[in-house]
């Protein structure tokens, strides 16, 4: 694992701060401090550290309160110094930290980790890291973006950095830390400033852990897999989902493996059905979170009055819900879901002078032999009842055929020969529960005047950084400022050069980048997390 390419980018953003004072011609203390301060964590992070101990004797004679006048004329010294350590590494210094082999592919699929944190090198370089370990990991620049990305991608660790342009790291925890309690997630703050006071604050606002900027790799990664161990321990301990007051996840997993067993020695018959709130993003979107929450909540409590002695009811994850019911054919099921169905659809929900009701869809299959099958069949009639227009229940064996979801990869790409080799890349990709399509778009206009969408299949756009026309930002900005869009995700593909490119389209809310040049392999790998991420959030 090469740190080369984050100190080049780290020293290219450097140059261009101190351009940016040469034309102001001062600056105040407070503005070098808190240069200094994050120099220091980033610089020790990426394997600078003998840049980042000077910044912190820097430090020491710097006060983060004055806003006193500092010539830029005074500080070549300084500037010259700073440089003098990335032309040091430059030269060939060795690197302090390198991956171990025995951590590559440590962590699982399960550990999704949220990054919040407006320092591009340092989060860029955590990504490539963690993401080798094996786990999947999202950022955020700013402290809005990363309260919307937690309450919609549901991730296990966050990570949440002290100072964000936007708010403060303790801001952030205060509007997810009760939620982080209740879904066992784990929650750090990480400052250059592990002062006595910083520490308490961090852990009375919520958070679990304080990690001390700049990282080091040697403990960091050995606490990801102790969290891991953790978390995973609490989930197969507890067999309730806390908010709603029904099965969890695990427990489902652990039931429906019983029944099938009973089912195959005592011939029984029983059947499942998948229940998604309907539009449940734009109920939080438009009520907050916590008339979200009660929705869930009031669901729960309405299934469990309303099912029959002996069926079992789970939350399968987000606003989905699952429902097995014993000694019953698909058919059949209509009855009970429809009583649960009238109950709910009657709930008034209230959030502030607003009021609302919520509906859900549901899909119904009976098992007759094999238990993939028979989630896939369920899930694929939720599927055609959310198409077919949503508040209602479609039976699998009523389907004249195999509903799958529709998944359509765009490009949007001025360059023919890269949409050419993604396009032939692509649809390389096979699943036997989603058909797969492949778009290409020369340009921003031709793709934002297309008639493309559809609300109830899913779509990941691949969108070039730098395009004639309309820049990729400025079509991002667009496609992000609809936030209907609940099934698009978006992928910036952009230059390594263009760390800026990659700030703004983190800031203006892109889910994922790709550095060009690329190998295709690397793309169909950033394909398949992508579309896993989109299906989980079932909006």
């Amino acid at each position: 694992m090469s740190q080369k390419k984050f100190q080049i980018m780290l020293a290219q953003r450097t140059e261009n701060i101190f351009e940016e004072w040469k034309l102001r011609g001062s600056l105040t203390e407070r503005e070098l401090y808190y240069f200094l301060h994050k120099l220091k964590g980033t610089s020790g992070t990426i394997g600078l550290q003998q840049l980042s101990l000077y910044c912190a004797s820097q430090l020491e004679i710097l006060t983060s309160s004055n806003d006193q006048k500092i010539p830029v004329s005074s500080l070549e010294n300084l500037k010259n110094r700073i440089r003098s350590y990335f032309y040091e590494s430059a030269d060939g210094k060795k690197e302090k930290f390198q991956l171990p082999d025995r951590y590559v592919n440590r962590l699982d699929q399960e550990t999704f980790i949220l990054i919040i944190d407006d320092d591009l090198e340092f989060v860029s370089y955590l990504k490539e890291l963690l993401e080798k370990l094996g786990a999947q990991v999202i950022i955020s620049l700013n402290g809005k973006r990363g309260i919307e990305q937690f309450y919609s991608m549901r991730p296990s660790i966050v990570i949440v950095d002290h100072k964000l342009p936007d708010m403060s790291g303790f801001e952030v925890l205060d509007q997810i830390a009760e939620t982080a309690r209740q879904k066992n997630t784990t929650l750090a703050i990480s400052s250059e400033q592990p002062t006595k006071e910083l520490r308490i604050e961090s852990y009375r606002r919520g958070a679990m852990d304080f990690i001390t900027k700049p990282f080091d790799m040697d403990v960091f990664f050995p606490y990801l897999f102790n969290r891991q161990q953790w978390q995973k321990a609490i989930s197969s301990s507890i067999i309730t989902d806390s908010l709603t007051g029904v099965g969890n996840r695990r427990y489902f997993d652990e039931v429906i493996n019983n029944w099938v067993k009973d089912s195959e020695q005592f011939k029984s018959t029983f059947s499942l059905v998948m229940i998604d709130l309907d539009h449940f993003k734009q109920v939080n979107d438009l009520y907050g979170h916590p008339a979200g929450d009660e929705a869930l909540r009031k669901f729960g409590e309405i299934i469990k009055k309303e099912k029959r002695e002996g069926d079992c009811v789970f939350r399968y994850g987000g606003e989905e819900f699952a429902f097995l019911l014993n000694d019953i054919q698909a058919e059949d099921t209509v009855h009970v879901v429809e009583r649960v169905r009238k109950k709910f659809n009657s709930v008034e929900f209230t959030s502030g002078k607003k009021t609302f009701t919520v509906t859900f869809s549901a899909g119904s299959a009976t098992f007759s032999g094999d238990m993939t099958e028979l989630i896939s069949a369920a899930d694929q009639a939720l599927y055609e009842a959310k198409r077919n227009g949503r508040n209602q229940t479609v039976i699998y064996d009523q389907c004249r055929v195999v509903v799958r979801r529709k998944l359509m990869v765009i490009i949007v790409d001025d360059d023919s020969f890269i949409r050419q080799i993604l396009q032939q890349t692509l649809l390389e990709l096979k699943s036997r529960d989603v058909d797969i399509t492949v778009k290409t778009y020369s340009d921003g206009p031709t793709f934002l005047g297309d008639d493309w969408y559809t609300p109830d299949d899913y779509f990941i756009v691949l969108l070039d950084g730098v395009m004639p026309k309309i820049d990729g930002l400025e079509v991002l900005s667009r496609l992000k400022s609809d936030h209907s869009k609940t099934n698009v995700t978006v992928s910036m593909m952009t230059a390594r050069k263009s760390a800026n490119d990659i700030k703004a389209a983190l800031w203006l809310g892109a889910d994922d980048y790709i550095i060009k040049p690329f190998q295709p392999s690397e793309v169909l790998g950033r394909i398949d997390k992508l579309a896993n991420r989109l299906f989980d959030k079932r909006e």
